[in-house]
């Protein structure tokens, strides 16, 4: 079965001319996906980035063929197809890359077809620690430093942006330090959404065909703990965040989705979590299997739709999964023995 069509059954809002759920990620939607450190949630990140890129070359071969057939151009239907836009706060992009490739789509591909930005939110070059190597260099009377090879220099098959500039951070005195720190998480976080935005218009202008693009964070659990020693910084902060993303959906609700991964069990404290639910249009809880170990299923995905007009949340039948290789399949309950 397709954890999409499965998805937009429910909602009854992306139905095809035949009355069948589209096959496809929702359109205008928040999705938060909660995973455990028993039951980790990454696979999912991968399945969304697998649905969007094969449904982008499927709707570019369809597009393709009424040309050549019609003998003129014209805009693809609603294939589902589309961009990325990924922040990775949870994994490298070496990890996505590799990934990617055992379920058939390439990173470097999709990033030169313009459908797939990477936000590097793990690792950045900071500028105090070049000119502290070029310190060495000079003492030690070397002009020149001898160029690295590619595993020293980093993974970077593409350009991508990183989350945080360079800064020096020796020059400065420890009170213009703490001052500097006071609004560092706004700032990250108006970075995030402005990276977002622009990243999402470009889409548009730039391809018709292909104009969707679907937001990740991967994951949030790191935005969050950059409060505890914020001095200014506060889960709300990352909340209000969400709340201007999620509006910016609404207003571009037919060509852009978000999508962010939560472990919810890093925390004892579940006000945050329970927040990110009541914002969230659709919450994915990943799960282990009650009846403990099986070798064909992993685990069950539990859905929580929200409705906006009655403000009330409706539990959606949940489903098995079963994470291989190379492919990621979904069943029915009971559709398959324990």
């Amino acid at each position: 079965m397709d954890l999409f069509s499965h998805l937009n059954w429910y909602s009854g809002d992306f139905m095809n001319e035949d009355g069948e759920p589209i096959k496809s990620i929702p359109s205008g939607k928040l999705i938060l996906v909660s995973d455990t450190l028993e039951s980790e949630g990454s696979f999912l990140i991968h399945y969304f980035l697998q649905s969007i890129f094969k449904a982008t070359t499927s709707t570019n071969s369809s597009t393709s063929n009424n040309n050549s057939n019609n003998g003129g151009g014209g805009c693809g239907g609603g294939g589902g197809g589309g961009g990325a836009c990924l922040l990775g706060l949870n994994q490298s992009l070496y990890n996505y890359f590799n990934v990617g490739r055992k379920l058939g789509y390439n990173l470097t591909t999709e990033h030169n077809k313009g459908n797939f930005t990477f936000i590097n939110g793990l690792s950045t070059p900071y500028k105090w620690i070049i000119e502290q190597r070029l310190q060495q260099l000079e003492d030690q009377g070397i002009d020149e430093e001898p160029q690295l090879d590619s595993i020293s220099q980093g993974f970077n098959p593409f350009p991508t942006i990183h989350l945080i500039d360079n800064k020096n951070i020796t020059s400065s005195s420890s009170s213009s330090n703490k001052n500097k720190n006071n609004n560092e998480l706004k700032d990250i976080l108006y970075k995030i959404y402005n990276e977002f935005i622009n990243d999402h218009k470009k889409r548009v202008m730039n391809n018709s065909n292909n104009s969707k693009t679907l937001f990740i964070i991967d994951g949030l659990n790191l935005l969050e703990s950059h409060y505890s020693t914020n001095p200014s910084g506060s889960n709300m902060d990352i909340l209000n965040f969400l709340q201007y993303c999620h509006n910016y959906i609404k207003e571009n609700s037919t060509t852009c989705s978000m999508i962010i991964l939560y472990h919810s069990d890093c925390d004892e404290d579940t006000k945050f979590f329970n927040l990110l639910q009541y914002e969230s249009d659709l919450t994915i809880n990943i799960t282990g299997l009650k009846s403990g170990y099986s070798k064909d299923i992993d685990g069950q995905l539990n859905f929580i739709q929200k409705d906006e007009k009655n403000n009330t949340f409706t539990r959606v039948n949940p489903i098995h999964y079963q994470a291989l290789d190379n492919s990621i399949r979904f069943f029915s309950m009971g559709s398959r023995i324990q």
